[in-house]
């Protein structure tokens, strides 16, 4: 059996559809106050198209030491600059996604993922 993708494995525990992972996993990921204004937010084009990049890519790790190269790619996009994204923090939180996935990729394993304090 090959290893399932983080996006595999979350939209079955989910029962979602592989359309809605994207914008399920963005929710979640998202700091609380970029979540409220989400629709405010959606407004101004493109305004979350670094998020959206991350999330898919993180979509396609199979590996839990895979997340670290996509959250730094993440953390490094020029997209991912500015006064509403860096100091109000109105976008995904590297550390939120990173649980998900950890709890996603380890539920149902058998393979000992390594859990960070």
């Amino acid at each position: 059996m090959y290893p399932v993708t983080f996006a595999e494995h979350f939209c079955a525990m989910n029962n979602l559809p592989k359309e809605r992972y994207t914008a399920a996993v963005l929710r979640r990921s998202l700091y609380p106050a970029a979540r409220i204004l989400q629709p405010v937010l959606r407004l101004k084009p493109g305004y979350f198209e670094s998020d959206l990049e991350f999330v898919s890519c993180v979509g396609r790790i199979k590996r839990m030491r895979d997340f670290q190269l996509e959250a730094y790619a993440f953390i490094q996009d020029p997209k991912n600059c500015g006064f509403l994204r860096r100091t109000l923090r109105l976008r995904a939180s590297v550390r939120r996604l990173q649980i998900l996935v950890r709890r996603t990729l380890t539920e149902g394993s058998r393979q000992p993922f390594p859990v960070n304090p």
